[in-house]
């Protein structure tokens, strides 16, 4: 796998939904004309997820997403499987109303977190970043730091016809306070937070947490799908959950509000 020195830039339409394991199966069953199982995925179709998120001392990335501002932004590292073997993607992940853009880039493993150590020191005033920005330019502008590592296993699909399309089920959602280590602890212990009252009783179960990504031009089918099954959007960020559930703990005494600072 090549290492890319540049920025990839991805511009996508996402759109979320809660639904149970039997409409997940009707779901799966309904685009197998349309999609493939992701290359990457094991032996049942899946995959596991780690997102390390990085968050200001006042918490400015968590409320602009809980809030909905109009635009947004936030800075994370991903790997891919129980452990990171390889390599990480630094990634900074911009939302304007209902586009999403994505800025990520492919690490070595051994480069973290050196490469923050080395940044130079971002330019300008702390209000935003803009698409020509990094991962680093977002950290140290902001003086980020780690606060939660989220895991979950995906079960993804891609589009055979447009030159953009994902669908993904998400299930399994676990999360750690990282409390400002940049450590990415594998086998650290990791607290569930998919359960019925963190997702506002929406289901009476363990969600899963359909995702539909598409160019912004979205295709027919699947504007018919989304209406045969009734789909109803709904916002649910992985990462104001964790930090709801941080912040829990943080208040119950687990941690005290430094909990930023490490």
């Amino acid at each position: 796998m090549i290492v890319e020195q540049k920025n990839d830039v991805i511009s996508r339409y996402e759109a979320k939904y809660l639904i149970d394991e039997r409409m997940a199966a009707a779901i799966r069953h309904a685009i197998r004309g349309y999609c493939s199982p992701d290359e990457h995925v094991d032996a049942n179709g899946r995959y596991i997820v780690n997102n390390l998120y990085f968050e200001t001392s006042d918490l400015r990335f968590y409320y602009d997403t809980k809030f909905k501002e109009y635009n947004r932004f936030k800075p994370r590292v991903r790997f891919y499987g129980r452990e990171p073997e390889k390599f990480l993607w630094v990634e900074l992940k911009h939302k304007i109303k209902n586009v999403t853009w994505k800025t990520r880039r492919q690490i070595e493993v051994s480069e973290w977190p050196g490469l923050l150590e080395r940044g130079k020191s971002a330019k300008g005033p702390a209000r935003t970043v803009t698409l020509r920005d990094s991962f680093e330019d977002a950290v140290l502008r902001f003086q980020a730091r780690p606060i939660v590592h989220v895991r979950y296993i995906r079960e993804p699909y891609v589009n055979n016809f447009e030159s953009y399309g994902r669908i993904t089920f998400d299930r399994r959602l676990t999360f750690r306070p990282a409390y400002g280590s940049y450590e990415l602890n594998p086998d650290c212990e990791m607290c569930c937070y998919d359960d019925c009252e963190t997702t506002m009783g929406i289901l009476d179960d363990s969600p899963v947490i359909l995702e539909i990504k598409t160019e912004t031009l979205v295709p027919g089918w699947i504007l018919q799908l989304i209406q045969r099954f009734e789909l109803n959007q709904r916002g649910f960020s992985k990462y104001c959950y964790a930090v709801d559930n941080t912040l829990l703990q943080a208040t119950a005494g687990q941690r005290d509000s430094a909990f930023l600072r490490g």
